[in-house]
């Protein structure tokens, strides 16, 4: 079965055990700290929505005049989540599925809930995929197994256990090695969940923007050149497609800094008058404008401020300097903490001297 089970436990109590008084504390202060979730309209409300229409699928009747059940069941669709590294998708889902009432314990091994996530392993293929969702859901198959034998079990497995919702989390990984056969059979594969008269699953597909050409156009023709079934068209009519915009300089600051005023206060900090000025906006550029890294840098800085001696009573730039600084290796030439053009700081580098510079290299001595 998947999750720690009682071994598990005992390892991370051993863990706890093993840290110092002033260690515990401060991850009694960050927890509560990475608690505090920043909700927007037109990204978490939108989601939500989304998602409750389509669990609404799960419990509609074909023919009104004959009871729900098996053969009585309308088709369900698919939530397409589409964001860059870093937006907060997987975050994101979690809360929202958390938050239905339908499925308590969401992302709790041996919950008995009612939805899954799988994390898409990488380097991937559909067996590969398949063989993870069922190790997922306590069924372990030889690899050895076709694929329409792996996948038959999946729906089996899900069916017995009373699943209802499949979240395909990085669903990327799987697609992007995918050879034209094997993106059609994935599809295929997919609808075949969402069109079952038994056991219909409402699939959640998060990934990277690279996954919309897998469902975008017409199929390609096979190698002969004649045309196949429009498995993308019979996929992308049964999805919902939401993207998860990255932030704006001019637009989002405010809310960033009101973000990090309220993690800061939990940690028992105040914050500079300036945050959403001088702040915020070399923090929203720090993390290549995606809303998952922004409060991710964030947290670090709450960290490196309550490591400090004495802890600090105000959350300022110097702890974001310091928390950027470790995250990435760079010097303080290429920290837009630091830098006074720090728009112009090119912050995908790591371990940077400076802005322009090549990485920092240092080579052991010794005979090659």
């Amino acid at each position: 079965m998947s999750g720690f089970g009682d071994t598990g436990t005992d390892v991370l109590q051993e863990l706890l055990a093993a840290m110092t008084p002033g260690e515990r504390d401060t991850l009694d202060v960050m927890e509560r700290v990475r608690s505090r979730i920043l909700r927007t309209p037109d990204r978490d409300d939108e989601t939500s929505e989304t998602f409750r229409k389509l669990y609404a699928d799960l419990v509609t009747r074909i023919d009104p005049t004959r009871p729900l059940g098996p053969g009585n069941r309308s088709e369900t669709r698919a939530l397409v989540l589409v964001g860059r590294t870093g937006a907060g998708k997987s975050s994101m889902l979690s809360r929202i599925i958390s938050d239905h009432p339908a499925f308590p314990r969401f992302g709790v091994p041996g919950s008995g809930c009612r939805a899954v996530s799988i994390q898409t392993p990488s380097p991937c293929n559909p067996k590969a995929l398949g063989l993870e969702i069922l190790r997922v859901l306590g069924f372990p198959m030889a690899a050895e197994r076709p694929v329409p034998a792996v996948w038959g079990r999946v729906r089996d497995r899900l069916e017995f256990l009373g699943k209802v919702v499949l979240h395909l989390d990085e669903i990327h990984n799987v697609l992007e090695t995918a050879n034209k056969r094997e993106l059609t059979q994935i599809r295929t594969l997919l609808k075949a969940f969402l069109i079952s008269p038994n056991w219909p699953v409402v699939l959640v597909l998060s990934g990277l923007p690279e996954v919309i050409p897998f469902f975008e156009g017409l199929n390609e023709p096979d190698e002969d050149g004649k045309a196949n079934a429009d498995t993308k068209g019979e996929v992308r009519r049964r999805a919902v497609f939401v993207n998860l915009r990255s932030l704006r300089e001019r637009h989002d600051p405010e809310m960033i800094a009101a973000a990090v005023t309220d993690m800061a206060s939990v940690a028992g900090m105040g914050v500079p008058d300036d945050l959403d000025v001088k702040l915020a906006p070399r923090l929203i550029h720090s993390a290549q404008y995606e809303l998952g890294t922004t409060m991710q840098i964030a947290h670090e800085a709450i960290g490196q401020a309550l490591d400090a001696r004495p802890r600090a009573t105000v959350l300022g730039m110097e702890h974001f300097k310091l928390a950027y600084r470790i995250r990435t290796g760079c010097s303080d030439a290429a920290n837009p903490f630091v830098a006074v053009n720090w728009r112009k700081v090119d912050c995908t580098l790591v371990m940077r001297a400076d802005a322009d510079a090549k990485p920092v290299m240092t080579r052991r001595k010794g005979r090659r």
